[in-house]
């Protein structure tokens, strides 16, 4: 899954894109990957591999605000991205963009 999440980003990389929108990778009723790993594998590839590193401006996630059947913690996958990316974590910035 980190294999195939780092080819996105150098594909985005490669192709000079600095705004980019994430789909769900798996997380939702479809095919039930754990939304808390997958924001954190996310998370830890765009802040702390060197390789992806300052490369994008804005990142989007593109995920449902609906309960998840895939959740253990009663919480949606939209707020578990959120919880992941929080603006007050050091390492998060707040995009200008809403």
């Amino acid at each position: 899954m980190m294999e195939k999440m780092r080819t996105v980003l150098r594909i985005a990389a490669y192709c000079s894109h600095k705004a980019i929108c994430l789909g769900a990778f798996g997380v939702g009723p479809i095919f039930r990957n754990p939304p808390r790993q997958v924001a954190k594998m996310w998370r830890d590839l765009l802040f702390h591999e060197e390789e992806f590193s300052g490369v994008f401006t804005d990142v989007v996630f593109a995920i449902e605000d609906v309960p998840s059947s895939s959740s253990k913690e009663g919480s949606s996958d939209h707020d578990i991205f959120l919880e992941e990316f929080d603006p007050s974590k050091p390492e998060i910035f707040r995009s200008s963009y809403r």
